[in-house]
């Protein structure tokens, strides 16, 4: 009786379960969401998008063909050229300290958005960038102070890059036909029979995709100390040589309390038992339809860098290994196996020249490119 008792309370509990609706209204054509970085003695880099409504699953639809500019109290003008998906950059700015800018967008519907005037920040520079081995990972620090006590609000941006190594060096590949595109065994990839290096080592980047914050506000001292960046055991980002570099910004209060409610919002809202999306107000305007909502708060500051190199046999006992399988293949059955790359020959005819055999791999175990690019970037030792 009890069992039945407890099947029939699921039952009933599982049938009024309704369908939890988040309340806050999105329009169905979207505000204008303005996102970036600028830099005051750098780079500038603005991406415009149009909000969804909760519910849709689709991706934020990109504002193109705008046109974008950081305009000064000075009168100056810095246009951003939009670089595809709606990303707008400039390349190297220059601008005056003693001087306010704010930033000027016509979308192609011809309306007018203009941020407030701001000052120029400028950051402290970085201290450093430590990391620590834990049982199970690496973990990325960022540590910084400024002696005046004037700064408290801090956002940073990271560049990964890491070297990785095919599992197998190969001097063949396949014979092709060119009229026809049939694999007709296979041949040496270089007259002097080697193995091809361009293939055996590459590189791969990862950028930044979230909000990486941190304040001191509640410490007497403007000092911190945090971790930005978590590497997981065994990853390829360690298998042989890896870097990063940490861009430091500062931000005033305003906009560190409007990226924090981004982040939030962005980033934890998923059931009934997270932070509800709440309203961001930033500094951005619409000056065609002044009572039209925008997200975005424009900012700028000096940018402090900073690169560390991590060695595998740094780490000792990483573990990073790729399983690949290996095996031998006629070479008149090459044709077969398109999705097998083929190593270096296994056998060869009575004559010694005609391979008759060969030994291969999948094409990730011996092409590094299927995963990154084998075009050394110009900072690695």
């Amino acid at each position: 009786m009890r069992l039945l008792l407890c099947c029939c309370l699921i039952i009933v509990f599982a049938g009024c379960k309704e369908k939890y609706e988040p309340p806050v209204s999105s329009p169905g054509v979207g505000y204008l969401v303005i996102e970036g970085i600028i830099s005051a003695q750098g780079p500038a880099e603005i991406h415009l998008s149009r909000t969804i409504p909760l519910p849709d699953s689709a991706r934020a639809t990109d504002e193109r063909n705008a046109l974008v500019q950081l305009e000064g109290t000075d009168g100056s003008k810095n246009v951003l050229v939009e670089s595809g998906l709606g990303v707008y950059k400039h390349a190297m700015l220059n601008l005056n300290s003693s001087h306010q800018y704010r930033l000027f967008i016509r979308t192609r519907d011809g309306k007018d958005y203009a941020s407030d005037f701001v000052k120029v920040r400028n950051a402290p520079p970085i201290d450093s960038v430590s990391w620590v081995r834990e049982n199970d990972g690496v973990r990325i620090y960022i540590n910084t102070h400024d002696p005046q006590n004037n700064t408290w609000y801090y956002r940073w941006e990271t560049d990964e890059t890491w070297e990785f190594h095919s599992n197998y060096y190969t001097s063949l590949t396949f014979n092709i036909i060119p009229t026809t595109g049939e694999i007709k065994g296979v041949k040496y990839r270089r007259p002097d029979r080697q193995p091809d290096e361009s293939l055996f080592t590459c590189w791969q980047n990862e950028k930044s995709t979230k909000l990486l914050l941190g304040s001191s506000a509640k410490l007497s001292e403007d000092i911190i100390h945090l971790p930005l960046i978590y590497i997981p055991k065994p990853s390829w980002k360690l298998g042989v040589l890896y870097s990063i570099l940490i861009k430091q910004y500062t931000l005033t209060r305003n906009e560190y309390e409007f990226l924090e409610k981004m982040k939030r919002n962005s980033e934890e809202t998923g059931s009934i038992f997270d932070r509800q999306p709440s309203e961001l107000k930033g500094n951005v305007r619409c000056l065609s339809k002044p009572e039209e909502p925008v997200i975005g708060f424009i900012g700028i500051a000096n940018r402090y860098e900073k690169r560390i190199f991590i060695k595998r046999s740094e780490v000792p006992g990483w573990g990073y290994f790729m399983s690949c399988e290996y095996r031998e293949i006629p070479s008149d059955s090459a044709e077969f196996y398109p999705n097998w790359a083929p190593i270096a020959p296994a056998e060869f005819a009575p004559n010694g020249i005609t391979i008759t055999k060969y030994t291969a791999s999948e094409w990730v175990c011996v092409d590094c490119t299927t995963r990154g690019t084998n075009v050394k970037p110009t900072f690695w030792p």
